[in-house]
């Protein structure tokens, strides 16, 4: 009994250190507009129209541009995910 409370200090001890992690930032690349190109009606519809006939749902990937002066959405791609049921 005596032993186990001698261990007992032990055990905690090493349980309550710290480890210390290095977390390393994500690279990221900024897409700027030249490069991303929106898709049409046509191509949307099209897309959304693929993904409900194969039983999955359309997800919509959206982004923003300045056209005029003023900041529109424009649909940059349309993936498909599985249904929620």
């Amino acid at each position: 009994m005596s032993k186990m409370i001698l261990l007992l200090p032990l055990l905690l001890a090493a349980c309550a250190t710290e480890r210390q992690v290095a977390v390393k930032a994500p690279e990221i690349e900024l897409v700027m507009d030249k490069q991303m190109q929106p898709m049409t009606r046509n191509e949307v519809i099209m897309a959304i129209n693929e993904c409900e006939k194969n039983g999955t749902r359309a997800v919509v990937i959206n982004s923003r541009r300045k056209i005029n002066g003023y900041s529109a959405e424009v649909v940059v791609d349309v993936t498909c995910a599985p249904r929620y049921y």
